[in-house]
């Protein structure tokens, strides 16, 4: 009998290891492996790129990204600019009207990482700090174009002003909350992908990013 009940206690302790081996590995090895390539794959799919990822500061995913950026908003915009010069009292007038089309997103030669915590089992995002990333002018107009009496309008002139009418539209883009919205938007979908497979997500404060 003694014998018999040392075997059964064997059996019993050597199925109470291989339990918690299998238990050891699934929560800390194929669970955490499996969010890791799910997630990548997820973000492969919706933004074309594959981020790197890690797993309890382990690479286990390499950053690949055959594109350069990715855009999350896009927006038209409708900007106003008017260019004056007054020399010795004559004052010369310029004034345009455009319409742009802006992207913001991020600039994928910055790390863009997914990392993996094991226990409890979730996910962290370090996102690049967004950016605009295009200003297209789309079309502009003449609204005013005036000499004065002895300051005449140059070519020169027509051509700073589209240029100062482009960089006023990229500063009013910067003030409109895009990059704001790219980073949630971008934030939004990962989430989605992550909850997918089961898992939640955090991300650093936008000012940890940076």
């Amino acid at each position: 009998m003694r014998a018999k009940g040392l075997i059964i206690s064997s059996f019993v302790a050597g199925t109470l290891l291989i339990a918690g081996a299998w238990s050891f590995y699934t929560v800390f090895i194929k669970a955490p492996t499996e969010l890791a390539r799910a997630t990548a794959q997820g973000i492969q799919e919706f933004f074309n790129f594959t981020p790197r990822v890690k797993i309890d500061q382990t690479i286990v995913i390499e950053q690949n990204a055959p594109i350069m950026e990715i855009a999350t908003v896009s927006r038209q915009l409708m900007v106003d600019y008017t260019w004056l010069h007054t020399w010795l009292g004559s004052t010369k007038t310029i004034h345009l009207v455009g319409t742009f089309t802006a992207k913001a997103g991020f600039d994928l030669k910055e790390p863009f990482t997914i990392e993996i915590e094991k226990s409890p089992l979730r996910v962290k995002a370090s996102l690049p700090a967004p950016k605009i990333l295009s200003i297209t002018l789309d079309s502009f107009r003449i609204a005013a174009d005036e000499s004065g009496w002895w300051n005449r309008i140059s070519s020169a002139d027509r051509e700073a002003a589209v240029e100062h009418l482009q960089s006023t539209a990229r500063t009013q883009a910067e003030s409109t909350g895009m990059l704001e919205e790219a980073r949630t938007s971008a934030e939004q979908r990962i989430k989605e992908i992550v909850q997918k497979n089961g898992s939640t997500v955090e991300f650093p404060p936008a000012a940890a990013q940076q």
